[in-house]
């Protein structure tokens, strides 16, 4: 089955059409971050008033082609005119791409989801461990020597099983870590987003497992190249193609274990070529390319977008998502980028959102239903600091919100007429005290995580390894 879009104007939508994509971020429209069928006029009087054009897949909707208008101008004139006209699928604008097979997404395989305070502890103790194992096979491979491959394995089966119950909780503990090798945290985040993804389209554990691997040593090849060079942000054409080798670098290393299963080494082989051929080693396109490398090259980008390297302030997750969204059927195939900016949403546990209240707060859970409308943890500045009061809302429940931060002398939540997210924030540029908000959001999970959180350093000084990365939550959110 091949990909067949057709690229139209807003005001052409007519009821029946399925619009795949937008020309501009989904999160800059009332529409969800999804595709759209359209089914009433409503919805059409809405693509038009933000949409200047759309994206029409003739596979799931109605068709244009054959009444297809279009502007023509008078080069004398300069007046334009509508003419209707009957083109052929390449004057229309369809894309196919006969050798990509569109995702399958397997909708309700993982069902059972766990409470983020149920499953936090479990994430945490994955984490500590994936890491530890992680930092020690990379070091023994970066020495030519054979790592437990096993235990790697089995501590990505651990974290495998922890997105699967409850995709939060890792996401939660791994983007308020403290930052330190950007590299192996890098490869970590690259795999959660991946698994995440993977979790959200049904794929099998096993596959999920693979994936996982793949994306945590994508990079192992980067240990043969010297520090200025991959510290460097702006390489000459030659520094350029010198870097590249990382990936064959990384290939050899592994083939070398002999314990790496072939298809973890074809993730790292292959995850920097690009759908439209302009990645590397090989410059191969669009299926040519493995469908766990082509998600290990989303999530990888994904995260280096979203965490630039060194004193470079992240992005907010919906630029994040618009700058991912513009490279849809370039770099990467398009129904992917679609599924994937769904699976991981707008606003990411952990993200730094303002109300439209005014009010600040971090999101805590999100809902797989409805996204938009996650869990936040909301506290008083001034009162936060001294007492530690805070507001969690569910946005899903509008009404039991707008009362609860009325009941906390929040007047603005009388009077607007939606309460929900306004937008996501930059993490600098607010005085917002993320720790306290954090500290306040665990003691909802863990006792002994509370305690970590709020920096009691007696509890932190005897329990260096449990605590450490909870430890100083001010430096990762320095503002």
């Amino acid at each position: 089955m091949s990909i067949k879009q057709v690229k139209i104007r807003a005001e052409d939508v007519t009821i029946g059409m399925y619009v795949s994509c937008l020309d501009r971020p989904w999160s800059q429209t009332p529409f969800p971050i999804q595709g759209l069928l359209v089914k009433s006029p409503k919805e059409i009087s809405a693509l038009r008033n933000y949409c200047d054009f759309v994206f029409i897949d003739v596979t799931k909707g109605a068709s244009p082609i054959g009444t297809v208008v279009t502007d023509a101008y008078s080069a004398k004139s300069g007046q334009g005119k509508k003419i209707i006209s009957s083109l052929t699928k390449a004057q229309a604008g369809i894309t196919e791409k006969s050798d990509v097979t569109p995702i399958e997404v397997k909708r309700n395989v993982y069902t059972e989801v766990v409470p983020l305070s149920s499953e936090v502890a479990h994430a945490e103790k994955a984490l500590l461990q994936l890491r530890g194992q992680f930092t020690l096979a990379a070091k023994q491979i970066a020495k030519g020597r054979d790592f437990d491959y096993q235990l790697l394995k089995d501590a990505v089966a651990d974290m495998v099983n922890s997105v699967v119950r409850c995709p939060d909780a890792f996401t939660w503990l791994l983007r308020l870590r403290l930052k330190d090798q950007h590299t192996h945290d890098h490869s970590m985040r690259a795999a959660l987003w991946a698994v995440q993804f993977a979790r959200y389209i049904g794929m099998p554990k096993g596959d999920m497992s693979v994936l996982c691997l793949g994306t945590l040593l994508k990079d192992i090849g980067k240990v043969k190249l010297p520090n200025g060079l991959l510290r460097k942000k702006r390489r000459t054409p030659e520094e350029n193609k010198e870097y590249q080798q990382f990936v064959e670098y990384g290939v050899e290393m592994l083939r070398a274990s002999k314990n790496v299963e072939p298809r973890v080494i074809s993730v790292v082989r292959y995850h920097c070529e690009r759908f439209d051929g302009s990645g590397f080693p090989e410059g191969i396109m669009g299926g040519k390319i493995p469908l766990l490398a082509r998600i290990a090259g989303i999530a990888t980008t994904y995260d280096a977008i979203s965490n630039p390297q060194e004193s470079e302030d992240p992005v907010a997750p919906s630029r994040a998502v618009s700058l991912l969204y513009n490279m849809r059927d370039k770099k990467f195939q398009d129904d992917l980028i679609v599924q994937f900016i769904q699976s991981i949403g707008l606003y990411p546990t952990g993200t730094l959102v303002e109300l439209t209240t005014g009010d600040v707060g971090v999101v805590v859970e999100q809902h797989a239903d409805s996204r938009l409308t996650p869990k936040v943890a909301v506290f008083n500045q001034k009162k936060a600091k001294a007492s530690g009061e805070y507001i969690l809302l569910d946005l899903k429940d509008e009404k039991q919100s707008r009362e609860a931060l009325m009941s906390s002398g929040v007047a603005k939540a009388r009077s607007v007429s939606k309460l929900a997210i306004a937008r996501d924030l930059e993490l600098s540029g607010y005085d917002v005290d993320i720790p306290a908000v954090t500290t306040i959001f665990m003691k909802n999970a863990s006792k002994v995580l509370d305690s970590a959180l709020a920096g009691d350093q007696e509890v932190v000084e005897t329990s260096p390894k449990k605590f450490g990365m909870f430890t100083n939550l001010k430096d990762r959110f320095r503002i």
